[in-house]
């Protein structure tokens, strides 16, 4: 095998600086009013078929939450949106809903899987087995995602203002929060462009949506001039800039007149001088944004976005420091950071602190924004990690896998998940970590929806000038390219086992290059049997013109590692997975809201398991559970597919605090075997795969 030596080096123009609040703002003037060109250009929203356990996933959420919310859940269901009384305040919940239910519409269109579970019929988790209808066994109305996405599309394009609003208006001079809510369902309507397009050809219709959300963009900058940001609109203001960033790559063929996209371009400038400091508040997380963790989850990608306008490459250094900043005083091993509704402060990382279900997959998707401007492989796989980690913990029920009762906040040493009083957390209610239809806040009831579907439209990109093909995100799928017709299959149980298969169809008479991530971890990765840098966009070779199923094989070959916490405590990775001890859970149902006695249910979780143990660093010994065979769900909370064999030594001194696990004690956590209990035979499973859990452990030093 050859050997490779790895160079990265990265070149950067800083002649901006990081400006003081005064001069970084309104630069709109200075730089050239065109957009910079992506790093790496995402695909649109259509060209993507899941396979294996993704098109698993996706029929598990179509199948719980997500395609039922329309048939009961009154903030969807009845929401002012279309017509109804509900989903008042910020009128955000159905936008959160469309941003997620729009994409994860195309994936099973695709893949053939619109109707994912039939009247009479039990649903996808539990193999479609047909059932008498009574209280044990739901036969309600068919579940057809297409079709509630067009209900919902149709209505808010067919009911937009004479002024060009679209959705519920106050029609406010002063209120600087009307801007808010409107914001996802822009994002929807941009992706169902995009979908239309795609998949139907749909190009008046493309030009039909882009004219209506443009003309929504320049009433708000309309209203702006008086009723200038505050509020959640202040703190978000980088996904309204994000949406007319969008318009304006999809200016051309006159779906844009060229006064529009001036108008955007200004709005852009507008934003940034009314809206947080992002970019400063993360150096030092001092100034006007504010610690909420959604908004500085959201707000992550302000870089991104700024360098797209201004041209200020300064903007590629702030992206990576902003989330080393974040890990070193906020970090959690799933790739997240403690957020409890705030930012902690002092701050801590203390792994039974909380993060929101919002915030994840807010961070999910704004890490991969932040990739596909600036390049950066540590980006996708964080966005990776979150994805991978973070997101599947979030859910449990007693069937285990399904995706019909989440959190508001998780966190990495969850031993119980029940009401709390007191609780470690400072700012959310005492349910906040039950699981459920809507604990603490309903938000993330409607927001948890993009975090699959909009991950999986990422997952490949194309080169914005060598017309290369990127595959940057590793799961099961089929990826057509629209530009050129090029076909690119995934084939992988990843991040269940170590090896991606990567097969090319090149239709066209010129070469397409393939480049594909190496992981950071990764220091041992091959493609086709050759060494490669780990960190990198490796080119894996060129695709011929005209050639069917050129294949390229990458092969991770992780090891087992230990990530090092406060006060010497531990998580331990293999890949991209992280593997926690699972803690035995009693379930309790507390409330019951839709469907049979499966379906949307409350739970409280208590255990009296045992789960204060201290790790031997050198007892780790990965093993290769359940084969993942094509329809199995990646996280289901029994069978997991790989696990890790460990020794444990309960530690007598390590014990509750406000109603969660004291943070870990200081390793070495036993000087001498008189202070631990004796060695114990622990399985660590993925993450993701459970409800009460361990994921970050002194280390006993025996």
């Amino acid at each position: 095998m050859l050997k490779t030596l790895c160079v990265c080096v990265f070149f950067f123009q800083a002649e901006d600086g990081i400006r003081d609040a005064q001069e970084s703002r309104g630069l709109g003037d200075v730089y050239k009013r065109q957009l910079q060109p992506h790093a790496w250009k995402p695909i649109p929203v259509g060209s993507v078929t899941p396979k294996g356990w993704l098109l698993t996933q996706l029929k598990l959420q179509a199948d719980g939450l997500s395609g039922h919310l329309s048939q009961f859940w009154p903030d969807i269901k009845d929401s002012i949106w279309i017509g109804g009384g509900a989903d008042g305040g910020l009128h955000e919940r159905t936008p959160y809903w469309l941003n997620g239910i729009v994409p994860l519409a195309y994936l099973l269109q695709n893949s053939g899987d619109s109707i994912v579970a039939h009247a009479g019929f039990h649903g996808i988790y539990k193999n479609n087995q047909q059932h008498g209808c009574d209280a044990q066994h739901y036969c309600g109305d068919p579940v057809n995602i297409t079709a509630q996405m067009s209900t919902y599309i149709e209505y808010m394009l067919s009911h937009v203002g004479q002024d060009g609003w679209i959705g519920p208006d106050s029609n406010s001079t002063t209120d600087g929060d009307q801007y808010w809510g409107p914001s996802n369902a822009l994002n929807a309507l941009c992706q169902y462009a995009e979908g239309q397009l795609k998949t139907r050809g749909d190009t008046t219709g493309f030009t039909r949506v882009a004219q209506i959300v443009a003309g929504h963009l320049i009433e708000q900058k309309r209203r702006m001039g008086t009723a200038k940001l505050a509020s959640w609109s202040f703190a978000r203001w980088i996904d309204m800039a994000y949406t007319a960033e969008w318009l304006l790559d999809h200016a051309e063929g006159g779906k844009l007149t060229e006064e529009q996209s001036a108008e955007m371009m200004d709005l852009i400038g507008m934003l940034h001088d009314q809206g947080a400091d992002w970019d400063g508040w993360f150096e030092s997380f001092e100034g006007d944004a504010g610690g909420h963790n959604v908004n500085n989850a959201q707000g992550l990608k302000s870089s991104a976005v700024w360098y797209r306008y201004s041209g200020n490459s300064t903007m590629h250094t702030l992206a990576a420091r902003r989330m080393a900043n974040l890990d070193r005083l906020y970090g959690l091993p799933t790739g997240m950071f403690n957020g409890d509704e705030i930012l902690p402060s002092p701050a801590t990382r203390n792994p039974s602190r909380g993060i929101e279900l919002c915030g994840v997959v807010e961070a999910m998707w704004s890490y991969n924004v932040l990739f596909s401007v600036h390049g950066h492989v540590s980006l996708a796989d964080r966005s990776e990690r979150i994805a991978y980690n973070a997101l599947p913990a979030t859910w449990a029920s007693p069937t285990g896998g399904d995706m019909w009762a989440h959190q508001y906040l998780q966190s990495v040493n969850q031993v119980k998940a029940l009401k709390a009083d007191p609780h470690v957390w400072t700012h959310d209610g005492d349910m906040a970590e039950t699981y459920g239809l809507e604990p603490n806040f309903g938000c993330c009831t409607a927001n948890f929806n993009q975090g699959w579907p909009k991950f999986a439209h990422m997952a490949v990109y194309e080169h914005p000038s060598d017309n290369g093909i990127a595959v940057v995100l590793y799961a099961p799928m089929k990826v057509e390219i629209g530009s050129t017709g090029v076909v690119v299959e995934v084939e992988t149980g990843y991040p269940f086992n170590d090896t991606v298969v990567v097969s090319v169809t090149n239709p066209t008479l010129d070469p397409v290059p393939l480049y594909l991530r190496v992981p950071g971890w990764a220091d041992k990765a091959t493609i086709n049997g050759e060494e490669v840098c780990n960190g990198s966009m490796h080119m894996a070779g060129s695709v011929g013109p005209k050639r069917v199923n050129q294949t390229f094989t990458l092969d991770l070959n992780p090891r087992i590692r230990l990530e090092e916490w406060d006060n010497g405590a531990v998580s331990v990775h293999r890949g991209v997975l992280m593997y926690s001890f699972p803690i035995g859970p009693n379930y309790t149902v507390t409330g019951h809201h839709f469907g049979d006695a499966t379906m949307s249910n409350d739970y409280s979780l208590d255990s009296t398991d045992p789960w204060n143990f201290a790790l031997d660093e050198h007892s780790l010994v990965f093993e290769q559970g359940v084969v993942m065979r094509s329809g199995m769900a990646g996280w289901n909370h029994t069978n997991w597919p790989v696990t890790i064999a460990a020794t444990g030594r309960r530690v007598a001194s390590w014990g509750m605090f406000l109603n969660s696990a004291a943070a870990p004690p200081t390793s070495p956590a036993c000087q001498s075997t008189a202070e631990c209990g004796a060695p114990s035979q622990l399985r660590l499973v993925p993450h993701g795969g459970t409800d009460l859990r361990i994921g970050e452990w002194p280390l006993s030093g025996l």
